[in-house]
This record gives C-alpha cells, sequence and structure tokens, in this order.
C-alpha cells in the first residue's frame, strides 16, 4: 500500500533538525554516504527526467520528493557498487574511459569553437532584415556545367526563363513558385537571392548536387503580431546566425588541426572486422522482425560474439595506428558499439562504407581527445563531476542488473503461480495503453514534442512503433495485468487515464506510452499451463526481482546515513514542464541530456517508518 511520504517524512526531519542548522546553508538536497546530490544536480535531473501529472501544481512537494528517492536509490546502488569493486571491472573502467573522451571533446570544442564566435549587432540586423521576407523562386539545374551555361547564355540573350522552366525536368515541381525562408539555404546562396529584385535571375551557382540558376519570382513580408511571435524570430535569428558562425569556425579549425595530420589504418584487420559485422547483421536481421527503414545495433552480444570469432591475437594487434599508444581491434570495437555503430543494410560493400566512415570519424575525434588531455581538460571539476554522474548511474545499473539477474523462480512456483492465477476472477488492476517504442533517441525527440503540439499518440505509433504486436493496432496493447511487461505495467499501475509517460529505458529502446484504460475488475478466461507459462515465469521473476531491489535497497539506506536537506528541497522552484532532451556533443555524438531513472521510491517508505520509530513513544 502506498503510504502518503509527505507526511511520514516530517517525523524525518524533525530528527534531523540539528544537522540541518550546522549545514543549512550548503547547496545540497540529500548526503548519501560519501555522496552530496546538490541542488543543481536534483534540477537538472528532475527536469529531464520524464514524470507524469508534473504540471499538477499541488504535486510539486510529493513530485520532488519521490524523484529526490530515486535519485538516493541511485547513489545507494552505486556506492555498494563500489564497495563490491564492481568499478574496477574491465566494462566499468572502460565506460569510465568512454565517458572521459566525449566529454574532453566537448570541452575542447566549447574552448575551440564555441567560444571562439561572436555575433554583432551588424550581422543581427542584417539577419533581421532577411528573416522580415519570404522570397518565391523557380530554378533550372544541370549537373552538367556546359548545360548550365548554355541556359545562363539563352537568358542573357532575353530567352523567357519561364519558357526554360516549361521545358526542364524540373517543371513539375515548380509549378508553384519554391518558398525560401532566411536559414533554409546556404548562406552565400541566401545572400544572392535577398540582394535580387522581383524577376531578376542568378548566375550559375555550383552546390554539392549540381549547378543552379535562381529566379526571384515574387517577395512578400514576415508579420509577427504578438510579442511572442518578436521573441521566438528573435531567438531563431540568433540561432541561425550563432550556428552558422560555429560551421564557418569548425572548418577554420579542422583546416588548422589536421594540417600535415596522417593516421593509417590496419586494412587486413579493417576487413576482418567488417565481414564479422555484416555476417552478424545478416543473422539479426533474418532471425529478428526489422522494419524496411529500421537500423540495426552493434550490441554487446554481439561484440562478444565478434571478438571471440577474431580471437585475442588479432584483437590485441594495432587497429588505429598512432604513433604514441596506438588503439587496438578489441578497444575500436568496444568504443565502436559503445558510440552505437548501426546499419540499415547488412551487404558487405554498405557495412565497409558505413566502417569507413565510422573509423575516419574515431579517428578524428581520438586526437580531440588527446589534445583535450595535453590541455589537462580531463582534470576539469566539471568534467570530473559529469563523468561521476553518469559512472554513478552505470554502477546502480551494473548492481540492479546483477540482483535481477540472480533472481531464480522455480517449476513448481510456477505451477502454484498458474494454479492461484488461471482461474476465473478479478484482477485489481487491469490497463491499456498506446506505446510508441524506438531504439532512436531523435525519434524520442520528435515524438515528445508532437505529443507537445497535440498530435495524437495513435498517429505515432503506426508511424514510428517497432513493437511487432502492436502493428496494426496503432500501437495499442490491449488490456493487461499491471504485473505485466516489467516496468510498464508498474508504472502504468500508479498513472491515471490520459496521463503520458516516456521516455521509460526498455531492453528493446526507449517507450513512451498514454494510459487509455485502468479498469479495477477485470474476469479473464482460464488458459493452458502451457499458454501461459513462460509469461508466468518472467512475471513472478519481475515480482521477486522488484521485492528483492526494495529490500536490498532499504537495507543500503540503513547501511550508509542518508541526510536530507528539506529545507534547500522546498526551496528549488521547478517548471512543472515534463521534458526531455538530448545533448549534442562537440565534434559529433549525442547522449540523453541525463540518465534516466525509472520512478523508484517503495524502498523509501519502509525506511522514513524505520524512522518514525526513533520519535514515537
Amino acid at each position: 500500500m502506498k503510504i502518503n511520504i509527505t507526511v511520514l517524512l516530517v517525523s524525518v526531519f524533525l530528527l534531523q533538525t540539528e544537522i540541518f542548522s550546522q549545514s543549512f546553508n550548503q547547496s545540497y538536497v540529500a548526503r548519501v554516504g560519501s555522496k552530496v546530490i546538490s541542488d543543481s544536480e536534483f534540477l537538472e535531473r528532475y527536469e529531464f527526467t520524464p514524470g507524469f501529472r508534473r504540471h499538477v501544481k499541488q504535486m510539486d512537494d510529493s513530485n520532488k520528493l519521490e524523484f529526490l528517492f530515486t535519485l538516493i536509490a541511485e547513489k545507494l546502488l552505486a556506492l555498494e557498487a563500489k564497495n563490491l569493486k564492481l568499478d574496477t571491472t574491465e566494462v566499468m573502467q572502460f565506460s569510465r574511459k568512454a565517458f572521459e573522451r566525449m566529454f574532453v571533446r566537448d570541452r575542447l570544442f566549447q574552448e575551440e569553437i564555441r567560444n571562439k564566435i561572436s555575433v554583432t549587432d551588424k550581422e543581427l540586423i542584417e539577419a533581421t532584415v532577411k528573416n522580415n521576407s519570404k522570397l518565391y523562386v523557380n530554378f533550372l539545374f544541370s549537373q552538367d556545367k556546359d548545360e548550365i551555361d548554355q541556359l545562363y547564355n539563352y537568358l542573357k540573350q532575353g530567352i523567357s526563363f519561364d519558357s526554360i522552366l516549361i521545358e526542364s525536368p524540373e517543371y513539375e515541381e515548380q509549378r508553384e513558385p519554391i518558398e525560401v525562408q532566411f536559414g533554409q539555404m546556404e548562406e552565400t546562396i541566401e545572400d544572392s537571392l535577398f540582394r535580387m529584385k522581383v524577376g531578376e535571375f542568378t548566375k550559375p551557382i555550383l552546390t554539392p548536387d549540381g549547378w543552379y540558376i535562381f529566379k526571384l519570382v515574387n517577395k512578400s513580408q514576415n508579420l509577427f503580431f504578438t510579442d511572442e511571435d518578436k521573441e521566438n524570430a528573435k531567438k531563431t535569428i540568433v540561432r541561425i546566425v550563432e550556428n552558422r558562425k560555429l560551421i564557418k569556425r569548425q572548418k577554420e579549425f579542422y583546416a588548422e588541426y589536421f594540417r600535415n595530420k596522417k593516421v593509417d589504418v590496419d586494412g587486413k584487420l579493417f576487413e576482418i572486422l567488417a565481414q564479422k559485422i555484416s555476417s552478424v547483421f545478416e543473422y539479426k536481421r533474418k532471425i529478428f522482425t526489422y522494419q524496411p527503414n529500421q537500423s540495426t545495433y552493434l550490441d554487446a552480444s554481439d561484440v562478444i560474439k565478434i571478438e571471440k570469432e577474431i580471437g585475442n591475437e588479432n584483437l590485441s594487434r594495432p587497429f588505429v595506428k598512432l604513433e604514441d599508444q596506438p588503439i587496438t581491434l578489441k578497444e575500436f570495437i568496444r568504443l565502436l558499439a559503445f558510440d552505437g555503430f548501426n546499419s540499415k543494410e547488412y551487404k558487405i560493400n554498405l557495412i565497409r562504407a558505413s566502417l569507413d566512415f565510422q573509423t575516419k570519424r574515431f579517428i578524428e575525434q581520438e586526437l580531440f581527445y588527446r589534445e583535450g588531455l595535453k590541455r589537462g581538460y580531463h582534470k576539469l571539476p566539471e568534467i570530473q563531476n559529469e563523468i561521476e554522474k553518469w559512472m554513478d548511474n552505470y554502477l546502480f545499473q551494473m548492481l540492479r542488473n546483477q540482483i535481477v539477474d540472480s533472481i531464480q523462480v522455480t517449476d513448481e512456483e510456477v505451477r502454484e503461480y498458474y494454479e492461484l492465477m488461471n482461474q476465473p476472477k478479478e484482477f485489481p488492476t487491469v490497463v491499456n495503453i498506446i506505446e510508441v517504442l524506438t531504439d532512436d533517441l531523435n525519434i524520442v525527440d520528435t515524438v515528445l514534442s508532437e505529443l507537445k503540439r497535440g498530435t495524437d499518440i495513435r498517429v505515432l505509433a503506426a508511424k514510428y512503433s517497432i513493437r511487432d504486436f502492436t502493428k496494426g493496432r496503432n500501437g495499442e496493447f490491449g488490456k493487461f495485468p499491471v504485473t505485466s511487461y516489467g516496468e510498464i505495467g508498474r508504472i502504468a499501475a500508479t498513472m491515471q487515464v490520459g496521463d503520458v509517460y516516456g521516455p521509460l529505458k526498455v531492453p528493446e529502446g526507449y517507450s513512451i506510452f498514454k494510459l487509455i484504460e485502468k479498469d479495477t475488475a477485470y474476469v479473464e478466461k482460464p488458459k493452458t499451463f502451457e499458454q501461459v507459462k513462460d509469461q508466468y515465469r518472467q512475471d513472478i521473476a519481475f515480482q521477486k526481482a522488484q521485492m528483492k531491489l526494495t529490500d536490498y535497497t532499504y537495507n543500503l539506506a540503513l547501511k550508509y546515513n542518508i541526510e536530507l536537506n528539506i529545507p534547500e528541497l522546498d526551496k528549488i522552484q521547478t517548471t512543472r514542464l515534463p521534458s526531455f532532451g538530448i545533448r549534442n556533443l562537440g565534434f559529433g555524438g549525442k547522449i540523453t541530456a541525463v540518465p534516466i531513472l525509472a520512478p523508484n521510491v517503495e524502498w523509501a517508505y519502509k525506511w522514513i517508518m524505520k524512522q518514525n520509530k526513533k520519535v514515537i513513544p
């Protein structure tokens, strides 16, 4: 039974008054053993962690408290994982180095790119003038320079642009002139168009696609009536100008930094790896159901298989031949998987091309990382704190997974559960959801943005969801007991009809779902043991794992001293807007804005009751 956590916390607060008086001015909301949860970490993670009913003002205190206990649970398991020396394992040492690589590269980008650009008032004024106009253009196109020059000569001789256009293959798509707004085209092309008068045409312009001649057909004014429209337009202008300057500065830095730099790759090892990835991806795409445009990812099990087949001798050989500390094939494979190597194809030529691109990108990023090391960025407190935040989450996940994996379910337990559950009976809670399941963070961001705009989640599920059994039903699960489907069922049990939750990290990717039905009574007809035994075994394992995790976390709460700074928590102002963020890293790569946590507060109810016993007569 869920207890009001705010009421129970009053007694705990009384116990810690003396502690508060000594450290009230420090900006932290909790101490967990040797770890401190600062105001800034709490706010950042709260704001970027999905939560339902965040918009309800009356639930602010409850929402913040429950998230604080979720965060404390992460720190408790991270501390215990370190105590068990899990941080010394090969996978954790590798993960730490991978995070260091990401954040050191990102710091180099901030120092060398972002901090070296500035936007002048003159540039903003010029951009504002462009943004206030909307252009309508037609174009002539050719991939052949001689042909485009001939067309240009015809125009200069007075032949009508429209008469040439009507004979061109591009005419059908230009029956209505194409609308052009500020920021849509490459800057030099855009400058040419915005300087033109209606009826004028450009000289031939070379682009990566081929040669273009543009004609300005018409021009209109963008009107911004409200203060909000004007403010949004201003933000758009600044963003476009800054992004263009970032791209320009990055090109300059690349030219400077990579001058006279050459790094070789072992061609034989490259071919071996390409063949192995192609083989693994072919197997996965034939065995499992993939949609045509769905990517296949190189995951941990693939890495283990590939490494076993390649053998230790080749794995230990230098793959990226840097003069100092070359990268072995084993290290490269693991970093490749960590960065999310994927492909929509498995044919060897396409895998070679993709691997070639990723290898070049890896070399660039490795050189940037090493440049950051020379500058000592890895020693900066902010970089160390960022690494520790993610490592805490990884240690938490590792220990949690060990606990879950240790759960054993006997045949007798499954049979007993079947006898108990497989009678016609009324289930206490049955729910139905619409779900969008995806393994692509960009799609997660798109889905959340569309939901905020009011797009029906059924439409988004039909377009993006990769879960097989909901295909054809626009993402609808059908009614199921909340003991099923692991974390999805557990969280759905706490939701109200109409609530949306996500993204939730699940083994298949990221789940975003909306509760559409919730019944307190549901009669299920008996099924045969063979029909349900596998699902029941999973259900029992999940229930046992949740109970074990709750008890385990509770015992850790008793083992490691927890200090709560509730007055400081109360001072933190939150937005009440459910958010999800993707952090784009400098020089490429992306991660979620913060490590994502599912709600985890059951242990806290037991812990609070334990604290109360000390003050209740």
